[in-house]
């Protein structure tokens, strides 16, 4: 598609319309740098307030210092505060502090802690207060009457309006001792009558000097500790020091003085003897100061000096003061003290606001609507080649107006806004292009003075200008290309590949091949052949991809709405370096990814901005002075000064010193204090502590105050525990020490900084209790010894006189034991019995001789002898039972089992089976017993009839018998065959010996 230059009559501005917009501009510039007068400067800033939801429970703040270890010492209508970076300590009568009302603060020049209150002067020894002079009337003292200190042993205060001296002199024991008296004589005052009403004090650095504002005027003292050789000068009117109370002198780094008053400040440099003037604006026709604070003055680390001014603050910049306040973000007031600590960073008292820490300071500007943005949602930012910068936000395009410090509409947008611009570009003849995300695309002349193009695509992702100064369009909707910007067409890419895709961004690496990305999609132009070729990514469905940076190393950065993907891409073949999602970086959803003037990496999200040097991710938030944390896809400028642009919802934030946020200084941590319980523990001495069960206790700091919400705490204590701990807390506690060597290890981290301290120790031994020292323990051997010398020689003395009396009573034992032996071998020979012996005929009972028959099968497996069994069974032996009765039967079982006892072999077994059964074990007995040995037992019970109770009794019996042969499994099967055969000699007539399977020859009954 292509389209011809259309003119915009609607936007061209007639020739006296250009001119009186020209006289506009040159009258601004003139009023601002009109002498005496102020640049007005609209940065927004953000300030991190300390009130009682922090610890400071009074807000009604009159002084402000830090300590030479950078602790904050808070002056308040209700007490003296110290913040340490985790809590504020409030110092009381325990401390020696006996009044709430503190009114002023100082560090003397040994670094000493000075605090006064309404009535008294106090020093801190680094644990308690101290009255100086210990007795005498009590003081009267004002709000804003300094303390001073001309070395440490001379302090100066103001009382009432009058200087006092404290001297430091040793009585005669040696004890110190502090005298207080009036600075100047009655002849002094007299002679310079100014010296009776005194407004403020200051000591020069080299303390040759000693500045006072006195009466309507300046005083200088030379050599004030000289007695009747000190000098006094007065400065007025023709030093240019105006009629006035001067309640406020400073003493820059360059030993400039600095004065000032409500109305008027004065700067006296060291080689000048009058003084210039450095008076504030006017702000709606008022020069005095109005509000309720206390005036004072402040220096930070560039050398630029710090004041108040009316509902807000000012800055010497060199040349002219910088005015901040409420569209600045200023939102307290009532300053009463100011403070540039170590670190740099302006700390503010404020009477009824707490205290309040600027962050960022120097370091971050944002812009916002208070700064002439239509609206805080900032979408593109743009630098032309004439350095005028340019910024796209929701409702219309601005211009930074560098004289008036603000964004301005660009005349020729005044009666057309640009809505929802997301990019610029420019042609080579200087001409801006202009792209709305609805698909508006402008172009305007080099003079901005009119459209002369216009054009309407489908709605816009992004825009991309190469090295070539083609522009390339991203549309939802197909790729568009702007050939030649200044000859402009615009012509839809009719690659089949990229004609109907949606397209969000754009770069260019250093090989000049084009990379074009798509939600799912990736492309590659090569301008060797002009072709499109398509990169396939293996890459999950929810991975929408919306930004690409081309890093100088030729690999790919891609963000999108799942983290952020390093490519290295060879032809076709891609590599994933690299995969970072959350907690590396703040957030999954990125958007934007692109790469600094350094090529340090910058990616944006909804929870801050992550940059990465090659090495090292870190995280840029609120607390480094951003007015937002939300960016904006592709709100990003890099300058060539090393600076970066974001653009956010919320406004346009400029990183001025990148480098400054991300130094890899170390962190400051340390020990605020350590007990083990009563006892305070030092950093630098290793105490031996008796044991008393008691407990550690250690609170400790960072004075990183501007990263308060990212420090976090590496802890161990060695000698309890070996593991590393993490904690947010300042305070640990641990219970219960028990004896032993002890070394509690500390270290800070910020992880959004990736930053670390280095490792700080404190050492303490726990000595063991009394019962458990080496001497004890020595005792305790030494008596546990002698005790067993004496038992020695007391068994011994005893030993012989039992050794007869134990003789007699072991050989009475002896036969004792004999006795009792005899005893049990035949309660044991008993017990045999009647374990193996059938009660009834005292043969073998039944589980006796199953168990001489599981020996003999095995011993005739060994020998390979003949083995037999023989079930004998009493013939009709119910009926004798029935006839004759039980007695009867057991005579008869008795009896025939004495027979067939005296009948079998030495080596053969008999035992009652059960019943009326018996079970003979014939070892070695021939197979069907050829000696007729077993018809010789049988005939054994009927040969002769039994005798019962003088009655005959004819008794038969029948034997069944089996010989062990290979396929008897076990003993049951064994006793099976021989039951098999008696069952037959029943079944053939009874009294006779019936053989397992076959009759034997003589198979005759025995009569």
């Amino acid at each position: 598609m292509s389209r011809q230059p259309e003119r915009n009559s609607t936007l061209w501005f007639p020739e006296f319309r250009r001119l009186g917009w020209l006289f506009l501009r040159l009258a601004v510039m003139l009023f601002c740098v009109s002498p005496g007068t102020t640049t007005t400067f609209a940065q927004q800033f953000n300030f991190f307030h300390y009130g009682q939801e922090q610890g400071l429970r009074n807000l009604d703040v009159l002084d402000l210092i830090e300590d030479n270890s950078g602790l904050l010492w808070i002056a308040t209508e209700n007490g003296l505060y110290r913040y340490d970076g985790a809590q504020f300590h409030r110092f009381g009568p325990e401390e020696g502090l006996m009044e709430s009302l503190i009114l002023g603060l100082h560090k003397d020049v040994s670094g000493r802690i000075w605090a006064a209150s309404d009535d008294h002067i106090y020093f801190f020894d680094g644990k308690r207060f101290t009255a100086a002079p210990a007795e005498g009337p009590p003081l009267r003292l004002l709000p804003g009457e300094p303390i001073r200190s001309i070395d440490p042993d001379h302090i100066l205060f103001l009382e009432s309006g009058s200087l006092m001296l404290l001297s430091r002199s040793e009585d005669k024991t040696g004890r110190p001792s502090w005298k207080l008296q009036p600075f100047f004589t009655a002849a002094e005052i007299s002679a310079k009558t100014a010296l009776a009403h005194l407004h403020s004090l200051l000591i020069s650095a080299d303390g040759l000097n000693l500045w006072l504002g006195c009466g309507q005027a300046l005083c200088r003292i030379r050599n004030p500790l000289g007695g009747d050789s000190r000098q006094i000068e007065v400065f007025a009117n023709t030093q240019n020091i105006p009629s006035d109370d001067w309640v406020s002198l400073f003493e820059d780094r360059n030993e400039t003085l600095w004065a000032r008053s409500s109305q008027h400040i004065r700067i006296l440099a060291r080689s000048d003897s009058t003084f210039r003037t450095r008076d504030l604006p006017s702000v709606n026709g008022a020069n005095a100061y109005q509000d309720f604070g206390i005036l004072t003055m402040a220096e930070d680390q560039q050398g630029r000096v710090l004041t108040q001014a009316n509902r807000g603050l000012a800055r010497w910049e060199g040349s002219s003061w910088k005015i901040f306040d409420s569209h600045n973000g200023i939102d307290f007031k009532d300053v009463s003290a100011i403070l540039a600590n170590r670190s740099g960073i302006p700390w503010f008292g404020t009477r009824g606001h707490g205290i309040v820490r600027w962050q960022g300071y120097g370091e971050v500007e944002n812009w916002t609507i208070a700064q002439g943005l239509h609206d805080d949602v900032v979408h593109s930012i743009f630098r032309d080649s004439q350095h005028r910068l340019w910024i796209a936000d929701q409702f219309q395009v601005e211009q930074m107006n560098d004289l008036a410090g603000r964004f301005d509409v660009p005349r020729l947008f005044e009666e057309k806004p640009l809505l929802h611009g997301i990019n610029f570009a420019e042609s080579p003849d200087h001409s801006l292009w202009f792209f709305t995300k609805d698909g508006e695309v402008y172009r305007t002349d080099p003079a901005l003075e009119r459209i002369v193009f216009s054009e309407k695509l489908p709605p816009l992702a992004s825009t991309f200008t190469d090295s070539s100064h083609r522009i390339w369009v991203l549309s939802q909707k197909g790729l568009y290309v702007i050939r030649r910007p200044d000859t402009p067409s615009i012509d839809k890419i009719a690659d089949p590949l990229m004609a109907s895709s949606a397209w969000a961004d754009a770069a260019e690496s250093p090989d000049h091949s084009l990379w074009f990305l798509g939600a799912q999609s990736l492309y590659r132009f090569t301008p060797s052949d002009r072709r499109f070729s398509r990169i396939p990514l293996d890459i999950a469905s929810s991975f929408q991809m919306r930004n690409i940076a081309a890093a100088p190393d030729g690999t790919l950065w891609i963000g999108g709405t799942a983290g952020l993907l390093h490519l290295q891409i060879d032809g076709d073949h891609v590599t994933v370096l690299d995969s970072i999602s959350k907690p590396r970086i703040a957030s999954s959803d990125v958007q934007f990814v692109r790469l600094d003037t350094r090529g340090w990496l910058w990616v944006g999200s909804s929870a801050g901005v992550n940059v990465f040097d090659g090495s090292r991710w870190r995280l840029l938030t609120r607390q480094d002075g951003l007015v937002s944390t939300d960016t904006n896809q592709s709100a990003f400028l890099a300058e060539s000064d090393g600076s970066v642009w974001i653009g956010a919802n919320g406004g346009a934030i400029h990183l001025l010193h990148p480098e400054h946020l991300l130094s890899p200084s170390l962190l400051d941590v340390r020990f605020t204090s350590a007990t083990l319980g009563d006892i305070a523990l030092s950093q630098y001495e290793t105490p031996e502590l008796p044991w008393k069960n008691a407990s550690f206790n250690v609170h400790f700091t960072s004075l990183n105050f501007a990263r308060d919400g990212s420090i976090r705490f590496r802890y161990r204590l060695v000698g309890r525990e070996s593991r590393w701990r993490e904690t947010k807390d300042h305070r640990l506690h641990y219970s219960g020490i028990a004896p032993g060597n002890y070394r509690f290890e500390l270290q800070a981290i910020d992880l959004d900084r990736q930053k670390q301290s280095s490792v700080i120790s404190l050492t303490f031994i726990v000595q063991p209790p009394w019962w458990q020292t080496p001497a004890v323990y020595i005792m305790l051997f030494v008596f546990i010894l002698l005790a067993l010398v004496l038992v020695w020689q007391w068994r011994e003395r005893h030993h012989l006189q039992r050794q007869h009396l134990l003789g007699q009573m072991v050989a009475q034992r002896t036969q004792e034991l004999e006795t009792e032996k005899a005893e049990l071998m035949a309660a044991r020979e008993i017990l045999s019995q009647q374990a193996t012996r059938d009660a009834l005929t005292g043969i073998w009972n039944r589980s006796a001789i199953i168990d001489i028959l599981v020996r003999e099968m095995d011993r005739a497996r060994r020998t390979s002898a003949p083995l037999a069994v023989v079930l004998a069974d009493i013939d009709h032996f119910k009926q004798v039972n029935d006839t004759m009765g039980h007695l009867a039967g057991d005579s008869i079982l008795r009896d025939a089992a004495r027979r067939m006892f005296h009948n079998i072999r030495p080596y053969d077994f008999i035992g009652r089976y059960g019943g009326e059964e018996f079970l003979l074990v014939l070892p070695g007995l021939p197979y069907r017993d050829p000696n007729e040995r077993l018809n010789q037992i049988l005939q054994s019970i009927s040969h002769e009839p039994f005798l019962f109770e003088g009655r005959t009794v004819p008794v038969t019996s029948s034997f069944g018998v089996a010989w062990l042969a290979a396929e008897i499994s076990d003993v049951e099967d064994f006793i099976r065959r021989a039951d098999e055969a008696l069952y037959r000699a029943k079944s053939s007539g009874r009294n006779r010996v019936t053989f397992h399977e076959e009759s034997p020859p003589n198979n005759k009954p025995v009569s």
